[in-house]
């Protein structure tokens, strides 16, 4: 017996896909307040590096860290205190899990 939901496009087509299969190249931890570093990681064609931001305690902190990935390589760079968005984290101590997905 088949349970869950599913969802369309305009055309009709499945566009509901659950969870999506990834694979964790790597991880690093960042210190509380930290806001500088980079690591690089090899990226298989027609695919792209994501990551997921762990913190592992949260502390005040107005700090913001910037999380960019351009290819293969994943920068932290300081963000301003009121930087809110995708890719803009809170600078807590933390685990940044790095994945790669298909494109």
């Amino acid at each position: 017996m088949a349970w869950g939901f599913q969802t369309w496009d305009a055309k009709g087509k499945p566009n509901n896909y659950g969870l999506v299969p990834v694979t964790v190249v790597g991880q690093f931890a960042v210190a509380l307040d930290q806001v500088t570093g980079s690591a690089t990681y090899s990226v298989p064609a027609g695919h792209v590096l994501d990551y997921i931001h762990s913190p592992r305690a949260f502390f005040p902190t107005t700090k913001r860290r910037i999380i960019t990935i351009r290819g293969g390589t994943v920068t932290l760079s300081q963000g301003g205190d009121t930087s809110y968005g995708i890719g803009s984290e809170s600078a807590q101590a933390a685990m940044i899990v790095v994945y790669v997905r298909k494109a």
